[in-house]
């Protein structure tokens, strides 16, 4: 995650960055490249500290259930990016959102529509309505 982070934040120098007040392209970017470096930099740090990282069958990183979430959720994720243009902002959220508390967390349907709706409105009225950032509209042509 260090390496990631730290290709991100070199890649996003590439392109204009702008100030806080007026930010450009490159400006969420590289603060999400920021972000994560220092969380990561933090968890290796706790995990160093704690002297043992490994689990209790003795072999390091996440077992066979985890590794099988942690392959789905990549999946789905490289879905959502390809498919974004496509379905637009709102469809896309609210997919990926049920897929992650559906799936991967096992919630009751309820209230994984419930808060699929929910992000996938509020993202939406956060991310174009009051921040004005271009999205996709896709099948629904809002």
């Amino acid at each position: 995650m260090i390496v990631l982070a730290m290709v991100a934040g070199v890649e996003s120098l590439r392109l204009p960055v702008g100030v806080l007040r007026v930010p450009q392209s490159g400006f969420w970017p590289l603060l999400l490249a920021i972000i994560l470096l220092c969380l990561s930099l933090i968890y290796l740090l706790v995990n160093l500290n704690r002297g043992n990282n490994s689990n209790e069958d003795g072999h390091f990183g996440a077992q066979s259930g985890e590794r099988t979430k942690i392959i789905l959720v990549v999946g789905v994720l490289f879905t959502f990016a390809f498919f974004f243009e496509y379905l637009g902002h709102l469809i896309s959220v609210f997919l990926l959102i049920v897929f992650l508390l559906q799936v991967i967390v096992r919630m009751k349907w309820w209230l994984v529509i419930t808060i699929a709706l929910l992000s996938s409105v509020l993202s939406y009225i956060l991310l174009y309505v009051l921040l004005g950032a271009p999205l996709p509209a896709g099948l629904l042509k809002i």
